[in-house]
């Protein structure tokens, strides 16, 4: 069956450590067009990351690419939703304060759905999320300011998955659904493997606020 995805270039992992970012076609491409971009893209193993991959969330092995390498595979292959565009688009939407409310709204809603609906719940403990975390975003500053109170809520990027944290520890909460432990009284967890679109989605609610507060291990 043909693939009728609009090609484009995608983040496919993140790494903690040297890359930042790291980004792949989203989906194959004949063998004469990689030709064209393959000096541009390297064939990344465990081996060339710090640590193996310890530090590094979603999908590093595999041909991939810098952002600075970004534009050059975009322009050979004639690719016209660049990279640059997706950021350029967001960021005209966050200069409105309207319409950056509503592009923040509609990514928490999206980000509700696919965490609520397609997550896996397993028993946790925030520490040792936090102790292997890639980086953690704090929306608003909310666990940081909430956590004693029982409220906030986190986005933990793990090697094993991106998480979505909410805080479910205040008095007269329902304690006995929380599958995430924490000093607390506990918080209720839902857990994705990384995809282009849910980061960006995350990247967008949470403008990139990483969590500043008490170490959470």
């Amino acid at each position: 069956m043909a693939d009728n995805k609009e090609l484009r270039m995608e983040t496919k992992c993140y790494d903690a450590n040297t890359y930042g970012y790291l980004y792949g076609l989203n989906k194959k491409i004949p063998d004469e067009d990689f030709k064209k971009v393959k000096k541009y893209m390297k064939d990344y193993r465990r081996k060339d990351f710090v640590d193996g991959i310890i530090q590094v969330t979603g999908r590093p092995e595999g041909y991939r690419c810098t952002e600075e390498n970004v534009p050059k595979v975009e322009e050979i292959l004639g690719i016209t939703n660049t990279l640059e565009k997706r950021k350029l688009k967001i960021e005209k939407a966050f200069a409105n304060p309207d319409e950056k409310r509503k592009l923040k709204n509609d990514a928490l809603n999206w980000l509700e759905i696919l965490f609520q609906k397609g997550g896996t719940m397993p028993e946790q403990d925030i520490s040792r999320l936090a102790i292997h975390s890639t980086k953690i975003y704090d929306p608003d500053d909310s666990y940081k300011n909430g956590k004693k109170d029982g409220t906030g809520s986190l986005f933990i990027y793990t090697p094993h998955g991106m998480w979505y944290i909410i805080n479910n520890s205040q008095e007269g909460s329902n304690k006995s659904i929380n599958n995430v432990k924490t000093p607390e009284g506990g918080a209720i967890g839902y857990r994705l493997m990384y995809e282009d679109n849910l980061d960006t989605l995350i990247r967008i609610y949470t403008e990139e606020n990483e969590y500043t507060g008490e170490k959470l291990y």
